[in-house]
Parts: C-alpha cells; sequence; structure tokens
C-alpha cells in the first residue's frame, strides 16, 4: 500500500498525521530542550558546574551541526505539488513557533475545532512570563494569532492576518492551563473576520477581533461546514 500524499491545502492549522517514528523522535527531542529551557532560567548552581554545563551544551551543538536540516522549501514545494509525506506534513507543522510539537520554544499550544468554535489549550511556563507570574502580552498576541488562523480550516481558500486587535482585561497567570476560543464572524469576499479570547479557571482575560486576507480568491466555506453560514450570517 502507497504511503498517502498531502497538498499544502489539505494541511490543518497545527494538526498532522499520525508522525512516524523519526516524526515522533523528532517531538521527543523538542520537548526535551523545552523542559531544559525551563530548568536553565535564573539556574542557582556554582560557576564551574555553569562551565561545565556550557561545555556540554556547545558539544552537543557542534554534533549536531554534522547532519544538517531538511531542506524547507524542497518540503514546501512537494506540498504545494500535492506529493507531500506525512514526515513532510510534521516537518511543516511541528516546528511552529508555540503550536510545533517538535519545537523547544512551543508549550505547546494545542489547537482544534469543536463544531463552530476553534479551542486551544495551553500551559505556559516560566520562559514566557512578562510581568511577575503573569504569560508576556505578546506570547498571548502570538497564540491568538495562530488560533484565530485556524478559522480558514472552515474555508477553501488560505490567507494571512490583515489585523489583530486585541484588548487584555486582566492578568493571565503563568503555570496554568489556559484556554483558547476562536469563532468564524463574517466572510467578505477575499477578508475573514473572526473574534478570539483567552480564558483561565473560567475567567475572560483577553479578548481579540481580526480580520484575515486572502492570498488567492476569494473565502467560501468548504462543502462540509455550509450549515456554518446561517450562523454567520446571524452574527
Amino acid at each position: 500500500m502507497s504511503e498517502p500524499r498531502y497538498h499544502f491545502k489539505d494541511i490543518r492549522v497545527a494538526e498532522t498525521p499520525a508522525p512516524t517514528p523519526r516524526a515522533q523522535l523528532h517531538r521527543d527531542l523538542g520537548k526535551a530542550l523545552a523542559d531544559l529551557n525551563e530548568q536553565v532560567l535564573r539556574l542557582d548552581a556554582p560557576e564551574s558546574k555553569l562551565r561545565e554545563y556550557i561545555a556540554h551544551v556547545n558539544q552537543m551543538r557542534d554534533d549536531l551541526a554534522q547532519y544538517g536540516n531538511r531542506d524547507y522549501m524542497e518540503i514546501t514545494q512537494r506540498l504545494l505539488a500535492g506529493q507531500g509525506s506525512g514526515d513532510d506534513v510534521t516537518d511543516l507543522v511541528d516546528f511552529e513557533i508555540l503550536s510545533g510539537k517538535a519545537s523547544p520554544v512551543s508549550p505547546p499550544l494545542e489547537l482544534w475545532l469543536d463544531g463552530d468554535t476553534v479551542r486551544g489549550r495551553a500551559h505556559f511556563g516560566m520562559v514566557y512570563q512578562g510581568p511577575p507570574g503573569r504569560v508576556h502580552g505578546g506570547v498571548l498576541a502570538l497564540s491568538l494569532d495562530m488560533l484565530m488562523a485556524k478559522t480558514q480550516d472552515y474555508v477553501r481558500q488560505i490567507g494571512m492576518t490583515g489585523t489583530l486587535n486585541i484588548r487584555y482585561l486582566a492578568g493571565t497567570p503563568i503555570q496554568h492551563d489556559v484556554d483558547f476560543e476562536a469563532r468564524l464572524i463574517k466572510l467578505d469576499r477575499r477578508k475573514l473576520l473572526c473574534e478570539g479570547s483567552v480564558w483561565v479557571n473560567g475567567q475572560q482575560t483577553v479578548a481579540a477581533e481580526g480580520i484575515w486576507i486572502s492570498a488567492h480568491g476569494e473565502y467560501a466555506l468548504k462543502p462540509e461546514y455550509a450549515e456554518l453560514e446561517a450562523a454567520i450570517r446571524a452574527q
């Protein structure tokens, strides 16, 4: 049985096929490095140990350098031609900032569709702190940008952020589960309008509105989400 082939337009935001063993190892490596990021913050170790750790990290960096990286442009070209492999999809999605399961700078931010709502969840550690005990507002803005972009999973087109307006209503604590919600509000030719929000323990801490601009053609709902049209018009 031949391996499935993927087109770029088939990829849902922050979602991949089941990972191959290689892709799972990348996720495990990314998680291990993310854990190190947390541990080195204000590490209370003697100078002798800090020098030792620096030497270990430099040795690992030099060892990694011998293998290089898979070519991002080649991966993208295969996906645009509809000839991408499952590994091509995970290489594209798993290393996304904040949501990528193999990224060492990712919590990760999990994103999924729930009926007419895009939902997300993340547990932000000390790496993402802004004010003491609070998630940095810029991190939340980036999270909302990624969350609200996933409303494009309901439509045929793929676009880019045109406008993102954010209101911070309360501090969002670190070391807590943070919930995200987004909804598609309106399709206006090549514009997609949506709303997003951030919640902690049932309290809303951030509200956002955004406009996405289609890169090619006017936005239209995918056939499987045609029932959303009435809900959108009723907004």
